[in-house]
């Protein structure tokens, strides 16, 4: 059913050129793009209307200027506006929150209904369903594919919410799940009777009169204007989607996200008024990450300067979107280069983001070991003052939070560790419970930690660059204050220690880097050692 799209305000529209943003916010937005192959547009939005500020271009051999109409990829922001669907959906009388999303996927008398029933629209948007990041039938490596979400489609999204759904622990913590969204998305479309797309398009983005908002959908020709995703200085191809839609297809301007953001900000004057207050209302504490969650909205909570946010990021792009309802003001980054830009944006609103907290466990030394589950798998469980940290075969270290005597939630992952004693009261095997299932590992000791050791910085300098270890995956390498910082594509940067020369640990995840050199004695490459695989990158110019 499509209903007709109501009229904008005219005042929304056309958004006034006589803001007052930070005064250094153009300096500091060349300051960091500066270098980069492609470039960032930006819209500040508060009472006294908007200014845009851009620097850069396309890409180094497109040297179109970046404008405020510049189309970029959203990535997870498109889940803010997916939450404000069904906030409007519900306004509507089409959904209830507390309605089961199988209720609209699959048939009304399907066995699998009971099953499925505690997984709620609610539960979806706040990542709290119980359902992993991906869907195991996306691939083996969806992370490493240049276009992951091309060809997964309905059908596939409904046989794995069939498989993965009974099993998640509904409501126990949050996980934040591309794969929920997704679910999330193609319910609301069937209760309207259609597509996610034509939902989306009827019901968001046409009463707020978003005209350069659209998807990303596989098989329509890209906008002219949309700028191409970089890794490292490599141009990469753009993202396009079908059932994961939901959760990272949307594409926009800045022009467009102002327009948004004065919606956002605008309160009982805005288009889908009652939306908007029902997705900025707290729904549960973000115990992993800090603050909380609304309908898709990040919240930080802060008693003085609060922020309503979300990022979002493709292989090659990556987009911020904030905005402060004390202060009047918000903040869109766009940017076509793989690079964070939640530090800035939290910056210019004068604000933080919000910090885990931190959960100490009053018998903490009870717990490390080395828990095999399998020949190949093993769980690494550490203390460091009072907390516990959980670390699996070829996965970073996550921190751990007490949900009962003995069992523990794994921070943002759909997961949680028990522990079995034995008959004099100690720690004697882990069980991993995780996609429906229970893995158990016997108790062991945990290996010896590689020592660090300091090499001088001209040593250290050699190492600095960029390695390609496929057309869709690299490392950035750089030295700063004193060590060396890796960064993966799609990743954030973390520091890497010197165990020799040439070799180098991480202290986040179980992992090593080996640098490799010619005959002259010059960096040619290097190699990441993770879960018993070696994947070589090589340097390039």
């Amino acid at each position: 059913m499509k209903t007709l799209v109501r009229s904008l305000p005219f005042l929304l529209m056309l958004p006034l050129a006589c803001a007052k943003p930070p005064a250094d916010l153009q300096a500091r937005l060349d300051g960091w793009i500066k270098g980069a192959p492609g470039g960032v547009a930006v819209a500040w939005v508060d009472a006294d209307g908007t200014t845009f500020h851009q620097a850069g271009k396309f890409a180094a051999d497109d040297p179109r200027p970046i404008t405020p109409d510049t189309q970029f990829e959203l990535g997870s922001v498109t889940k803010v506006f997916t939450a404000l669907l069904l906030a409007e959906s519900e306004r509507a009388g089409k959904v209830s929150r507390q309605d089961p999303a199988a209720k609209y996927l699959l048939p009304a008398n399907d066995p699998a209904q009971a099953a499925l029933a505690p997984i709620t629209l609610l539960s979806l948007t706040t990542h709290a369903s119980g359902l992993p990041r991906m869907p195991s039938n996306i691939g083996a490596n969806p992370d490493g594919s240049a276009d992951p979400y091309a060809k997964y489609d309905r059908a596939a999204l409904v046989e794995a919410l069939r498989a993965q759904g009974p099993g998640a622990t509904v409501g126990r913590s949050v996980a934040y799940s591309n794969f929920g969204v997704s679910v999330l998305g193609e319910a609301l479309g069937a209760a309207w009777g259609g597509s996610y797309a034509d939902a989306l398009r009827d019901h968001v983005l046409g009463p707020l009169g978003l005209k350069a908002t659209t998807l990303g959908l596989a098989g329509l020709p890209p906008p002219t204007d949309l700028a191409p995703g970089h890794v490292g200085n490599r141009r990469v191809p753009n993202w396009t989607f079908l059932a994961c839609a939901p959760a990272g297809a949307l594409r926009s301007s800045a022009r467009d996200m102002a327009i948004f953001l004065t919606a956002c900000l605008a309160g009982e004057k805005a288009p889908l008024r009652e939306a908007f207050a029902a997705t900025l209302q707290r729904q549960r504490a973000n115990e992993d990450s800090g603050g909380a969650i609304g309908l898709g909205w990040m919240l930080t909570e802060d008693a003085e300067r609060s922020v309503v946010w979300h990022n979002g990021a493709t292989a090659g792009s990556h987009a911020f979107v904030a905005f402060s309802p004390k202060t009047g003001t918000g903040v869109a980054i766009l940017a076509n280069v793989q690079k964070g830009s939640e530090d800035l944006g939290f910056a210019l609103l004068g604000a933080k983001p919000a910090g885990p907290v931190r959960v100490i466990v009053k018998n903490a030394a009870d717990y490390p070991g080395r828990y095999p589950l399998t020949p190949a798998f093993a769980i690494n469980v550490t203390e460091a003052k009072g907390q516990l940290f959980v670390q699996a075969t070829g996965q970073p270290r996550l921190a751990l939070r007490e949900v009962g005597t003995d069992r523990f939630a794994v921070s943002g992952v759909a997961a949680e560790v028990s522990f079995e004693r034995d008959g004099e009261g100690k720690v004697a095997a882990l069980v991993l419970h995780q996609n429906g299932r229970d893995q158990r590992g016997p108790r062991g000791e945990l290996p010896p930690a590689p020592k660090e050791i300091a090499l001088p910085a001209e040593v250290l300098a050699e190492y600095a660059g960029e390695y390609a270890a496929s057309p869709q995956f690299a490392f950035s390498v750089v030295v700063r204050d004193g060590r060396l910082s890796v960064q993966a594509t799609g990743q954030g940067a973390n520091p890497v220690y010197a165990s020799a020369r040439d070799e180098f640990f991480y202290k986040v995840v179980d992992a090593q880097i080996s640098f490799t050199r010619d005959g002259a004695g010059g960096v040619t490459g290097l190699v990441l050692h993770q879960g018993g695989r070696d994947l070589p990158a090589r340097r390039t110019k």
